[in-house]
Order: structure tokens, then sequence, then C-alpha cells
């Protein structure tokens, strides 16, 4: 609950610096602030039909509402939405109420149970510390406190080391959600104990959570939305807040802590997924194939890879271009200008013609062409001659250069000539 007191460093406020103080505490509130939600169902039917709206979040202010907080909670709104619900008799008029966007009188003997449980587990203005800081701001695994800083290999991030004598490998990937994969081996002959760590950043909003022992379920206050944090280990302690010193946040995170002793020669394989579905792997082996379908999958998406006179270019369409679209993607972003160029110049190269491709012959300086297509990579060399043909399992085809789906079923390379 707030409190406030017109001293600060010994020192009285006018009204005017009283009011700002105010008015900070209250922005502060809704910007950091997120319910502590029980157990208890929320009926949000019921809260729309009293005036509250769902999709804001609920301040609940227990004090009557005189000029000074009414002065405050003016200027809040001014710069943040929410809903203020006054449980006590205002000491302002009416009117001045009224005047108030999402403003609700309703006194505390005038609720039934259902609807003050719903309130009391959506309100944002509980007690809790004064101070609090923004520590955790961005997704991370560590081991012994030591962030581990993962490269970029397509499409995934990879690394390998060690740490306090004991050897990792930890792979990040995208496919139904961000999953991580991590291999942790002792391979001396004593006991070894490490702390693990993962933290996982959701967008900006407020947050239930529920933990089976499998697998958190994450479910959004105001749009109802759900996401669920897997992982298949025992013993982790976990923390949903960004912001030290507050229970709760709309700064929300996964943060999961565990010690994991290893015995000699022990290894030990970890996998999580945060995405939107609940599912637990049985056996490594099947955290492993999933890493495998994610690949064959982005593989499917940027199934195109070019050899040309321009090296620049080649580095960019088949790199860098498909690598910032990536890595987008697992920031659960969109770089709308790179999936633009990707495209444009993809349909510029080669366009879809009732699942054959065609190779543009007027792309200058192409020299090689390389499709995913059936699991695997096919080659096409572009071949200068004076004859157009496409030559393929050891049969020259004139004036024919269209790719069909048997062309890449029955060959791995394949040579095209467009004629002089």
């Amino acid at each position: 609950m707030i409190k406030f007191v017109f001293f600060v460093n010994k020192q009285v406020m006018t009204k005017k610096e009283y009011i700002e103080k105010l008015t900070n505490l209250i922005i502060n509130r809704v910007r950091f602030h997120a319910p502590i939600v029980t157990d208890e169902e929320v009926d949000f039917a019921l809260l729309e039909v009293v005036g509250i709206d769902p999709a804001l979040p609920l301040f609940k202010f227990e004090k009557p509402l005189d000029s000074l907080f009414y002065a405050a909670f003016c200027k809040a709104k001014e710069e943040v939405e929410f809903n203020l619900l006054l449980t006590s008799k205002p000491l302002v008029s009416d009117r001045r109420i009224k005047e108030m966007k999402n403003t609700l009188v309703l006194l505390e003997e005038e609720m039934g149970s259902i609807l003050h449980a719903s309130i009391e587990a959506l309100n944002i203005n509980y007690r809790s510390h004064t101070k609090f800081t923004s520590e955790i701001n961005e997704d991370y695994i560590a081991l012994n406190g030591q962030k581990i800083t993962l490269d970029y290999i397509p499409y995934y991030l990879y690394k390998k080391g060690s740490n306090s004598s004991v050897m990792y490998e930890i792979s990040e990937f995208i496919l139904n959600g961000k999953n991580f994969l991590l291999s942790l081996t002792n391979p001396y002959k004593q006991n070894r104990t490490l702390e693990f760590e993962i933290n996982v950043i959701l967008p900006r909003g407020y947050y239930i959570f529920h933990n089976d022992g499998e697998s958190v379920e994450i479910q959004n206050l105001c749009n109802k939305d759900k996401a669920y944090f897997n992982y298949n280990l025992k013993g982790a302690k976990f923390n949903f807040s960004c912001v030290s010193g507050l229970e709760s946040s709309t700064h929300a995170c996964i943060n999961l802590k565990l010690k994991i002793d290893l015995r000699p020669l022990e290894q030990k394989k970890l996998y999580f997924n945060y995405g939107e579905n609940k599912y637990v792997f049985d056996s490594p082996r099947e955290a492993l194939n999933f890493f495998k379908m994610s690949q064959t999958k982005m593989n499917e998406i940027f199934d195109l890879q070019v050899q040309t006179k321009d090296k620049k270019f080649d580095d960019l369409f088949n790199r860098y271009i498909p690598q910032n679209i990536w890595l987008s993607w697992l920031k659960n972003t969109i770089d709308e200008e790179s999936e633009n160029f990707y495209l444009k110049t993809r349909e510029n190269i080669a366009k879809n013609i009732d699942g054959s491709m065609q190779i543009n012959e007027g792309f200058e300086g192409l020299k090689e062409v390389r499709f995913f297509r059936n699991l695997g990579w096919k080659r096409v060399f572009i071949v200068q001659s004076e004859n157009r043909y496409l030559f393929a399992n050891k049969v020259k085809y004139f004036n024919f250069t269209l790719l069909t789906k048997e062309i890449f079923s029955k060959n791995k390379e394949i040579y095209l000539s467009f004629g002089s």
C-alpha cells in the first residue's frame, strides 16, 4: 500500500512537489508492479460488468481520495493507462470523479465475494519494497555465475567449453518456440558441483505463473494468452521478476537456478523449451532429434543459396541476411527489411512454377544455385555453352531448363546452360 509523508531529507515539501512525488510513485507502480495473483479464478466477465477494463492494470486505492491525491492521479493518468478503483468514499465531488477515465467507486461492503477475490487478485497497489532496481534484462545461460556467450552457426547458437573442470556443450535453436539443449560432463574421478542458471525474458505484460514440476504455465492476464516453459529436471528454484525488490513485475522473466551434482565421469543432459505448447521429452535422444528437425525446418525456409562472381553478394544472401532474420525470430521480433530483401532477391534468382523451379537466366554473374530439396542440397551448376540444355543423370535435355521435382529427387548435381 502506498504511504507518504511531507518530509524529504528533513525538509518540508511544497504542495506542487508533493503532488509530483505522488504522481511519480503512482506511475512507477503502474509501470513496474504486476499483480500477485492467488490460485483463485479471476472473473474477467464480472469485472467488465462493473466497469473495470481487464486489459488495463487495476490500481486499488483504499484511502478517501482528497484533492492532493486527485491531482496526482489525474497527472498519472496522462502518462499511463490504468483502472483506478476507489474503495472508500472520495472527498472530492462526484463530477470530478466522473471526469477521470477508467475510474470507479466501489465500496468494500458493496462487493460480493467473487468480485472481491478478482479485484484482490489483480490489484497492483500492494505492500512491497519501496526501492527496487531492474537487474535482469537479457536472455542468458550461466555456469557458476559466469554467463556463456553462444556463437551463431546456421541456424542455432552454440558453445563448447569448460567451467570449473566441467565440460559443457550448449545449443539454442528455434522450433515450436525457443529451445535450449545442454550436455554437462565431469571428466574427472572426483565429484563436481555446478551452479546452473537460465534466464528467459518475457514480453512486457501482466502474468500469472503455475508450476507443475515439469513446466511453468505462463498466462497473460490481459489477453489470456498462454505460453509454457518446459524443463526436464527436479529441484529447480524459479524467479519470475526482472526487478529486484518486487515479488511480481511487469518486467517479467523465467529465471531458473539449480545446483547440479556430477559423479566421476558422469554426463547429464538438460533440455528447456519456451513456447506455446506444453510437452516434455522422455529422453535426450528425443531432444536431439527435435534439434535436427529444427535445422531441417530452417533449411526448408532458407532453401536457396548461390555462388556468383560477387563474393560480397554471396555472403550477404547466403549468410548475413538469413542470420539477421533468424536472430530476430529468436528475440520474438521481425526484421522486416531483411525479410523483404531475402524474398525479393530469392524471387529474382529462381521462380516457383507449379512446384518446379526456373532459374533466372538474366541474373548477372550466376555460377551455381543450391536448392534444399528432399532433406538435402541439390547443386545446379551454370555452364557456358552455345546450346541451351539441362544435363542430369547422364542425360542431356536440349532446350529444357525447368528444374522439376523428379529431376531434384534423382540428382544431387545438375548442369544448366542457357545458351549463347
